[in-house]
């Protein structure tokens, strides 16, 4: 088990040093901003659906964006949409029931330096009886995280679900 945790970690975090050193080089080459290509806004759009608990399936929700930052060279809007017991990724650890590791967190921190949206689902929210103010700051809150996979879907962001 902590042979698979430790796997887990390395090749998130490979993942990340490769998406972040792609991401300077793409940055100071364009001389634009993050997510940002030589026209505006980017044309690569992919929405994640975590809709559960589980620390390994979210681990490797976590690697995916990574890694897709990392082949894009930044240049991609990427949301994380949370909702069911998926939420639980966006509770601050005294509301939080699931006690994830600090190191899930610093993987969340890190892909929001780099643009990542993480979506919270307040209808899941309303059902759990957490507020706002019981979300991580990286978290934005969203009307419904279904409603929201359709309305990226029809901005043609690619949907991603495990």
């Amino acid at each position: 088990m902590a042979e698979d945790k430790n796997h887990s970690r390395r090749r998130f975090l490979s993942g990340l040093v490769a998406a972040g050193a792609a991401s300077a080089v793409a940055v100071a080459a364009q001389g634009q901003g993050m997510g940002m290509g030589m026209m505006g806004p980017s044309k690569n759009k992919v929405v994640f659906q975590l809709n559960q608990s589980d620390p390994a399936y979210i681990l490797d929700i976590l690697h995916s964006a990574a890694v897709v930052l990392g082949h894009y060279n930044n240049d991609v809007d990427i949301v994380i949409d949370c909702f069911g017991p998926g939420i639980w990724l966006l509770i601050k650890a005294e509301k939080n029931h699931q006690h994830y590791e600090k190191f899930v967190g610093e993987q969340v921190s890190s892909l929001h330096m780099y643009g990542v949206t993480f979506a919270a689902c307040e209808q899941t929210m309303k059902t759990i009886k957490v507020t706002n103010a019981d979300l991580i700051s990286e978290a934005t809150p969203v009307f419904s995280g279904a409603v929201e996979l359709i309305t990226l879907q029809q901005k043609g962001y690619a949907y991603i679900a495990w």
